[in-house]
């Protein structure tokens, strides 16, 4: 099997995406959630720690939002747009914190995160392929 390129790459959906109902929000409400980009789960994960000399620390006042930088940098529409811009992550502020918790736990499970990585690695744990290599 030939390796792939870099335009193959770059072409390839691979973000992962579910309609998760909210029931809170109205009869028959759903939302479209979609695995972050490496890019918005570094910007989130970047915003909770901050170096203090050789240690890292974490921002306390970044982790208070924390759920809520999820769910804003998952919630998507129909054309996989984002619904919410950086600027209006706090107006998730006063919804219900067992939504944005359940929908928060959607997108990390969809994008590998926390408890859901280690699943995902549990289930991955075969042999490496015969042919790899370690060496660089």
């Amino acid at each position: 099997m030939a390796l792939l390129t870099k335009v193959q790459i770059n072409a390839a959906v691979d973000r992962k995406w579910e309609d998760v109902p909210v029931p809170e929000w109205g009869e028959g409400a759903q939302v479209r959630l979609m695995e972050l980009s490496a890019a918005d789960r570094g910007y989130i994960e970047a915003g909770s720690v901050v170096a203090q000399g050789q240690t890292p620390q974490l921002k306390v006042d970044s982790l208070k939002v924390y759920r809520q930088k999820l769910v804003a940098f998952g919630l998507v529409d129909e054309n996989f747009e984002r619904l919410y811009s950086n600027k209006e992550i706090g107006d998730l502020d006063g919804k219900s914190g067992a939504v944005i918790e359940r929908l928060a736990a959607k997108v990390q499970e969809l994008s590998g995160m926390g408890r859901f990585a280690v699943k995902e690695a549990e289930g991955n744990s075969g042999a490496a392929p015969s042919g790899s290599s370690v060496s660089g």
